[in-house]
């Protein structure tokens, strides 16, 4: 890094933007990193109705009717549960009365041994009991949530108080897609796994709820989109910029990523000296917008290889987050709703895995449901054209959003190999579906 390229990088009015736009950040869970136990405890809060977060009811009602699209070829209780519980009943019914319990103290193996579920979600109006385990980390086997259901069904339901309730058993994990089929498959049917993904219909309403002024949904807005993958219009915005600075001062990006491993109890008098000087106390001065752009690097610099693998590709068939691109082949945008996006390819670095050398990334394809227009195309009968280029696409056809591993734990090359060809394969697949009478 030579100086000029020092001065160009702070003289740019993106990173001015940037800084400006980190001041005025009020999400405090940009700072506060949740556990398992902190989730929980938060998850309480949200799906409390009588709580401040300006949501009443309907937190549980975005929870209940993800878990009926969870719940596809599930068994025992939750089959019984979610023929009773249909969409339709969910959406009409208040869940006023509702509350959420933590980590109730249990008795497995026969007794001898204790255990604590997280979350417990009771309706003694509607009659409903929810086991609900939240995973932070993936650690469950099949026979550990056979052992939950025992002592649930022994200890809980088989009490009079509970004998009128519907069960249903409920698994969620933050990182359920880096799951294979294969794990998804040996936990068994019991049990309806989820991710934090049905937080997104939350964050939007307190978004709503903010714009008409209601201060009291902040909270409940930071908190889902911590444990999502939605950015609000000003979040975005800030991925957006610190994309555009990555790619245009890739120098200066680096040497900041050589002077963050420096302590300040190792500088020395050079330390500070010269531009790479000036660039130390910048960091030192700014460290939260620094920090920010070394981390985004990994996935900031895969743009222009993503382009040079696919040249035809338009602007708008590609999205940038922090973490994650998604790209969509250009014959998709016939056959989808205005400003959805139907059939994709979703690359997302694995942050819990990935060093500032070695970054590891998941591909999958994601098909939306609810995106695609009825009046261009059947979703049933397209899912069904393409069953054949990618096995298990007409799995779990009732949820509105099916993924399909197609790569994991590549390397960012190969996971733009692997979505270049994808996109070939489906924009040639699109293109005779299309034609054909």
């Amino acid at each position: 890094m030579d100086a000029h390229e020092l001065y160009s990088f702070l003289r740019d009015p993106r990173l001015l933007e940037l800084i400006e736009l980190n001041k005025i950040s009020n999400n405090i869970f940009d700072i506060i990193k949740l556990g398992e136990n902190q989730n929980s405890s938060m998850l309480a809060w949200c799906m409390n109705p009588n709580e401040g977060h300006a949501q009443g009811d309907a937190l549980i009602r975005d929870f209940l009717e993800s878990a009926y699209a969870a719940s596809e070829g599930c068994t025992y209780d939750n089959k019984k549960f979610f023929a009773e519980w249909t969409p339709g009943r969910i959406r009409t019914t208040s869940f006023g009365a509702a509350f959420v319990t933590r980590e109730l103290s249990i008795k497995v193996d026969d007794g001898s041994a204790n255990g604590r579920l997280d979350l417990f979600l009771v309706d003694p109006q509607n009659k409903i009991l929810i086991t609900i385990e939240n995973k932070v980390k993936a650690s469950l086997d099949a026979a550990q949530l056979e052992k939950y259901v025992a002592a649930v069904k022994s200890q809980l339901s088989s009490r009079r108080v509970f004998s009128e309730y519907h069960l249903a058993f409920i698994v969620l994990d933050k990182d359920l897609e880096s799951y294979t089929e294969e794990q998804l498959d040996a936990l068994g049917k019991r049990w309806a796994l989820m991710d934090y993904q049905w937080l997104e219909l939350s964050a939007n309403r307190a978004r709503h709820n903010l714009t008409r002024g209601n201060q009291s949904a902040q909270m409940l807005a930071a908190y889902c989109q911590s444990v999502t993958n939605w950015e609000d219009p000003a979040r975005k915005e800030i991925s957006e910029i610190m994309a555009d600075l990555v790619i245009s001062h890739p120098t200066v990006i680096e040497c900041l990523r050589k002077l963050s491993r420096t302590a300040m109890d190792r500088w020395v008098s050079s330390t500070l000296e010269g531009h790479e000087g000036e660039l130390t106390l910048f960091l030192a001065q700014h460290k939260v917008v620094c920090q920010k752009l070394i981390s985004i690097k990994g996935v900031s610099s895969l743009l222009p290889k993503l382009k040079k693998a696919m040249p035809s590709l338009s602007a708008d068939c590609i999205e940038e987050g922090g973490y994650w691109f998604t790209i969509k082949p250009p014959s998709a945008q016939k056959i989808e709703r205005e400003d959805h996006w139907a059939i994709y390819i979703d690359l997302y670095r694995l942050n819990k895995i990935s060093t500032t050398t070695a970054q590891k990334f998941n591909v999958k394809l994601v098909w939306v449901k609810s995106a695609f227009d009825p009046s261009t195309c059947s979703e049933i009968a397209l899912r069904n054209y393409f069953e054949s280029e990618f096995k298990g696409l007409s799995k779990r056809a009732t949820s509105d959003k099916r993924r399909i591993m197609l790569a994991e734990h590549v390397t960012p090359t190969e996971a733009i190999a692997v979505a270049a060809e994808t996109i070939g394969r489906l924009e040639q697949g699109l293109k005779e579906y299309l034609k054909a009478p």
